[in-house]
């Protein structure tokens, strides 16, 4: 199979050796954040000059994007989007070190209030997230207890940790408590389950990301229109939800400025219409509703910032 139409869990982790990941946190720690971000830039030049399959999947997203707008894609435009995924992990560094300060992240007037009032009151929530923006900013904020509610609660992702082990270590470094809450994507079972409903039911959050496929899964989808063509969303994420049968939100959180680390962020919380207090017979017809719920938030928010989306594998290819 070629590089281009490889899925996400199949493709090498981008990076080499662990001791490039410990240079960019050297340089994360050291150096002013304008220094690291011409670093950043130029390193990424090089790169992308060489990597021809991440350009092909960058462009294969960004063409959809476009022709949806009416445009073709810009000159450089997946130098852009591999730039603006590099800085993306320097601010999961800075994230995890606990220097973005809360008043970085703005709220967006939507339904965070009714989250945070849930949280206070001791009732946890199910969160589904993206690869859009920064999906490890709630975590890393509250795992430093900088939080807009009155108690402490703890936030439990559903991580598949395929391809991406270098990166994940060198975060259990810097972190390892916030790495210890973490559910592995492919080992979710009966206990596991049981597990994420206690902890939702004693005021903690389990969050997962509803746009990649398990490695474990790939052949359990639901098809749904996405930037104007037909694509497969896991249906393992969304099934998880009307298991745990849970208030469901969906969580964004995205920097204004996209090349900027020094950004502000907008954090949108907004709360799933769908829910699943219906007979087993009614299932499968919200779990898509609440699919194409997600995808025409996750559809809106590439539109705004096409180069924070960071799935680059062939997300349109059939049968993955």
């Amino acid at each position: 199979m070629s590089a281009e139409n490889q899925n996400w869990f199949e493709l090498k982790e981008v990076g080499g050796s662990l001791w490039h990941f410990r240079f960019m946190l050297w340089i994360t720690c050291h150096l002013p954040l304008p220094v690291v971000e011409f670093l950043v830039a130029v390193v990424c030049f090089f790169f992308w000059l060489g990597a021809a399959p991440v350009r092909a999947r960058s462009k294969a997203y960004l063409k959809r994007l476009y022709a949806l707008q009416g445009r073709n894609v810009p000159p450089f435009a997946t130098y852009r989007h591999v730039l603006s995924f590099a800085l993306s992990m320097i601010e999961k560094l800075l994230g995890w070190r606990g220097v973005i300060p809360l008043k970085n992240v703005e709220t967006q007037g939507d339904d965070l209030d009714m989250l945070v009032e849930q949280l206070d009151r001791g009732e946890g929530a199910f969160l589904i997230c993206s690869h859009l923006g920064n999906m490890e900013m709630l975590r890393s904020l509250t795992g430093y207890g900088k939080i807009h509610t009155h108690r402490q609660f703890t936030v439990h992702p559903v991580v598949d940790f395929s391809g991406t082990s270098k990166f994940n270590a060198l975060l259990y470094e810097l972190n390892p408590d916030l790495m210890n809450t973490v559910v592995d994507a492919n080992k979710i079972g009966v206990d596991s389950a049981v597990g994420m409903k206690d902890w939702i039911a004693s005021g903690d959050l389990v969050v997962i990301a509803g746009d990649r496929t398990s490695a474990n899964s790939t052949d359990r989808n639901v098809e749904m229109k996405f930037l104007g063509e037909t694509a497969n969303f896991p249906e393992g994420a969304f099934t998880l939800a009307s298991i745990l049968n849970a208030p469901i939100y969906f969580a964004f959180a995205i920097r204004k400025k996209d090349f900027d680390i020094r950004s502000s962020y907008e954090m949108h919380i907004v709360r799933a219409k769908t829910s699943f207090d219906c007979s087993r017979k009614e299932r499968s017809a919200r779990v898509a509703a609440l699919v194409q719920e997600y995808v025409g938030m996750l559809e809106k928010h590439c539109l705004r910032h096409p180069y924070q989306w960071y799935n680059f594998y062939n997300f349109w290819r059939k049968n993955f």
